[in-house]
């Protein structure tokens, strides 16, 4: 039977949602399916200073994080860091593939410690599934068989950092199953609203001050907020305005998809994964004060695309959100989200690994030497 190996991150929601529907889609064609996070199964404590280290740092000075993304986004793959920081997955990732004995590995975050597989293994398929509208330089490396990306305007970005013989999938960002069933039936809400996603550790700037203005300026919308895991944060929200039956605060939910196909508009936070959610659900976004990094690529991505709109400051999103010819266009952005959306990312790239692994089964195997 074939074997799959997902590597994931604990860095934030979004890799762990991209591993789960990888997985129901290769458990779907009889696929044995493994996942491993190299960070933690390498060393424990270092991992988890890491992800300290991510969530201070996004969390309370986003633009110091803005500023190391973007001054690493173009180094070389081959950069003494990318190696430097591999020591941190690289002998769990040696050991999974003597446990497993993968066929097809999946990189679902950005690590060099797969770079290196012992001569005396085989060498399985490398697939990197990118999570973002964004190109930077730790995602690429000279053993990455195919590249899976989120929409084919990034290959001419890619094309300095991809080695030779490596594949570029159009496949789309891997999203929950939820928002694949079903996901151009109707729904028809009461009351219209807009739906605040604020991501699973629920941050989102200036919002109590927000979410007044708009219930001041628009009195004939309702607003949701997803408040995710922040539990102080839905907190505050159920007790900003008492007695407010147009302000509903929700802690973390399971129907996503139910309510991004139900609000007018979203105002999220650009992470990958989510606005793969909203496009699939045909839902309009703003992007309200995008986290410098790959959340703000994504909004300036999306935004050129048509499906959304960049927000700066409070000022701003209430001039748009009060101008009629905006409302006017919502139909117009739906279809964009349509156009853009790929509900079925996580079969596309299950079908072309295990396409490949078939194809390849009587060639010769080929082999990466330690470095």
């Amino acid at each position: 039977m074939t074997r799959v190996l997902l590597l994931s991150a604990g860095f934030g929601d979004g890799h762990r949602q991209v591993a789960n529907a990888l997985r129901e889609s290769f458990i779907q064609r009889d696929v044995t399916v493994f996942e491993v996070d190299c960070f933690e199964n390498t060393n424990l404590f270092l991992a988890k200073v890491n992800q300290w280290l991510y969530e201070v740092t996004t969390r309370y000075f986003p633009a110091l994080y803005g500023f190391i993304y973007r001054k690493t986004a173009n180094l070389s793959p081959n950069h003494v860091l990318w190696k430097w920081l591999s020591l941190f997955s690289r002998k769990a990732f040696v050991r999974a593939l003597k446990l497993y004995q993968p066929d097809i590995v999946l990189q679902l975050f950005p690590d060099h410690g797969v770079e290196f597989v012992p001569r005396q293994h085989v060498k399985p398929f490398i697939g990197a599934v990118i999570t973002d509208f964004s190109v930077h330089s730790h995602w690429f490396h000279p053993n990455v068989d195919a590249y899976f990306i989120p929409h084919s305007a990034m290959k001419s970005d890619m094309e300095a950092f991809v080695s030779s013989g490596a594949k570029i999938i159009d496949s789309g960002i891997p999203i929950r199953n939820q928002f694949v069933m079903n996901h151009n039936a109707p729904t028809h809400p009461d009351t219209p609203y807009i739906l605040f996603a604020t991501g699973g550790r629920g941050l989102f700037p200036d919002l109590e001050n927000v979410i007044q203005t708009i219930l001041t300026k628009l009195p004939t919308v309702d607003v949701y907020v997803m408040c995710g895991r922040n539990t102080a944060m839905l907190r505050r929200i159920e007790t900003l305005i008492p007695g407010c039956r147009r302000l509903r605060a929700l802690p973390y939910v399971d129907n996503v998809a139910e309510l991004f196909r139900g609000a007018s508009l979203a105002v999220v936070k650009a992470g990958g994964v989510t606005v793969s959610e909203c496009l699939v659900s045909q839902c309009p976004m703003i992007f309200y004060r995008p986290q410098p990094g790959q959340e703000a690529d994504n909004a300036d991505f999306l935004e050129r695309m048509g499906a959304g709109k960049v927000v700066r400051n409070e000022r701003d999103l209430i001039d748009i959100l009060t101008n009629r010819t905006f409302w006017s266009e919502i139909a117009r952005m739906k279809e964009v989200c349509a156009s853009l959306a790929h509900p079925d990312a996580s079969d596309v790239i299950a079908e072309y690994v295990l396409g490949q692994v078939h194809q390849h089964a009587t060639q010769s195997p080929q082999y990466s030497q330690v470095k």
